[in-house]
């Protein structure tokens, strides 16, 4: 919120602004402008109604103004809220996302579930930019909130992206990640050992008694070939001594 001093200063720049612009704005009409930017930054607005001199060709308006305030534009745009109302309605996936997105999907929800995509899309938008414009008149920044899904590994990826975006407060989302690994102590590693070693014996087990079945076969014919040709060699031994 802008303080006392900083409010008569917007004033006095909304009235020098609208004079470099070749009109005179009336007392009142600066002071209700100062009161509707109030919620705002200062160094903002005086960046805004700076650019405003430079670029505009009519007169002043709040809109303008707004328009050229970060603050002002850091809800997502309209597209851009679709594609994460889409994501949301996987159960599945974690969004963070504002108000205004789960209401404007509140709307929509009714159209999407009677399978129409295209007016679906449509009532979100229209839903969403109402909810824009009245945002926007009375400063609110974006609250940003989190949709959990099931997905333990996508959660913990949205929720790091939120806090590295400045959307989020580690401290805030720290109670909805998976607690962090322990390191392992000797026993651990031990136990670890022990078990892949058995589940290395089990996984080898069915290969080790195939190569013996195998290889038992081989012995056997091997044998019997012996065999054959003994009896087949016997008759030719006795042809021999005659």
């Amino acid at each position: 919120m802008l303080t006392a001093h900083e409010s008569e200063q917007v004033v006095e720049l909304v009235y020098a602004t609208a004079e470099v612009l070749g009109y005179e704005l009336r007392p009142a009409a600066a002071v209700l402008m100062a009161d509707d930017l109030a919620g705002y930054p200062f160094e903002e607005i005086r960046r805004a109604l700076a650019r405003c001199r430079a670029e505009l060709h009519g007169k002043l308006t709040l809109a303008a103004i707004i328009d050229r305030l970060p603050s002002a534009n850091a809800h997502l745009l309209p597209n851009e809220a679709w594609a994460l109302a889409l994501r949301s309605l996987d159960e599945q996936e974690t969004v963070v996302w504002t108000p205004q997105i789960a209401r404007a999907l509140g709307v929509a929800k009714p159209v999407l579930s009677g399978g129409d995509q295209i007016g679906g899309r449509m009532a979100f938008l229209a839903a969403y930019e109402r909810e824009l414009e009245a945002a926007k008149a009375e400063g609110r920044q974006p609250q940003w909130q989190v949709s959990l899904g099931h997905d333990q590994q996508r959660r913990t990826m949205v929720l790091n992206e939120a806090v590295s975006a400045g959307k989020l407060p580690a401290p805030k989302v720290a109670h909805l990640l998976p607690p962090p690994e322990k390191p392992l102590t000797q026993e651990g590693q031990r136990q670890r050992k022990r078990m892949v070693s058995q589940l290395r014996e089990i996984i080898n087990k069915p290969a080790d008694a195939h190569a013996q079945a195998r290889r038992e076969a081989r012995e056997q014919e091997e044998a019997r070939r012996r065999e054959l040709l003994a009896q087949a060699g016997a008759p030719l031994a006795a042809m021999g001594g005659r």
